[in-house]
């Protein structure tokens, strides 16, 4: 499905969003998929909250510098500071600490007992939208999110699903399906500023800050490039 030529809503749109909810998978998938849109909600006033479902601790898993404890509080302490660039007050974003690429999937054993935690938040919070990686995105947790969310929406809240790795990592089942799905565009060319202020704060993932592991994870400048314009994609369910 090509979204480039899919007409931009205006960024007034996002007034009809109500109180948001961002499921970010791993520290940084809330700036780069939905930096734009968080920092808009803040313009227009509508309240906003990030759920953070992964510790993050193996992107540098063999780093004596920043061991697993560590690199999960340098990691939620980026979240923070790029909340902040996005107008996100901090005890709006909830950390759930599972351990990286083992969010529960639908064949995880606590799948069933998360579902309901995240039910009852839902049921607490009461968000209209909820934005979350796009349901085939090429990483297992991300999948994960999507099915977790899916479950657990028992309030009927408008879901948004983001891409992050489809681009870069995807191939050709994982693709949205016209039938599916309907594309989404929202200009966000009044906050890229912001957004791309709160990617940065995600040195961990874009810098040579941790240097004593060479099979660290870093962002390509070709994947962060993917993320540097006026625009945000989402995809709604038909």
């Amino acid at each position: 499905m090509e979204t480039e030529n899919i007409p931009l809503a205006p960024e007034q749109c996002v007034t009809g969003f109500g109180t948001t909810l961002i499921v970010a998978p791993h520290a940084d998938d809330e700036s780069l998929g939905c930096g734009g849109v968080i920092s808009l909600l803040g313009k227009y006033h509508q309240e906003v909250y990030i759920l953070l479902l992964s510790d993050g601790t193996l992107s540098h898993p063999n780093s004596k510098e920043y061991p697993a404890e560590k690199l999960r509080d340098l990691r939620e302490n980026e979240l923070v500071s790029a909340a902040n660039h996005l107008n996100v007050n901090t005890d709006h974003i909830i950390f759930c600490r599972h351990k990286d690429r083992n969010v529960p999937n639908k064949l995880h054993p606590n799948f069933d007992e998360e579902v309901q935690k995240i039910s009852k938040f839902l049921l607490q919070l009461k968000p209209k939208s909820i934005f979350v990686p796009w349901r085939r995105d090429p990483h297992p947790d991300h999948r994960a999110a999507f099915e977790l969310i899916t479950a657990a929406n028992n309030i009927n809240a408008t879901i948004y699903e983001y891409p992050i790795w489809l681009k870069e990592l995807g191939e050709n089942d994982d693709s949205p399906k016209s039938e599916e799905v309907m594309p989404f565009r929202i200009n966000i060319s009044s906050v890229l500023s912001q957004k791309q202020s709160a990617i940065a704060c995600h040195q961990s993932q874009i810098s040579d800050l941790i240097s004593d592991d060479e099979a660290g994870f870093r962002l390509s400048k070709e994947m962060l490039e993917q993320f540097n314009v006026p625009y945000e994609t989402f995809f709604i369910s038909k």
